[in-house]
């Protein structure tokens, strides 16, 4: 696994990754500007590349009171329910 995080990084990959062996998956992460390079070096190397999707992970995780959890999830399940917002990104940290 480290060879092919290794051999990815000169294609625009991070080194961090997760691995899921129960479904045989890998999430890898990079820059959304090597998508491209990235999704062809698979394609040529033989993997099968089941789903890619831009996202936002933010930089700094903030810690919320169960109170604010409670009104940011209201906020962001109604703008969910808008048909023009796809995804709805926010800062706090999980449970």
């Amino acid at each position: 696994m480290d060879e092919f995080i290794l051999d990815m990084i000169d294609f625009g990959v991070e080194e961090e990754f997760d691995e899921d062996e129960e479904e045989g998956t890998i999430t890898i992460y990079g820059d959304p500007k090597s998508f491209g390079a990235i999704q062809k070096k698979l394609e040529e190397d033989g993997y099968e590349d089941i789903g890619g999707e831009f996202t936002y992970i933010p930089n700094d995780l903030k810690d919320v009171t169960a109170e604010q959890r409670e009104t940011i999830d209201k906020m962001v399940e109604r703008l969910e329910e808008f048909d023009d917002v796809q995804t709805v990104y926010t800062n706090m940290k999980p449970e």
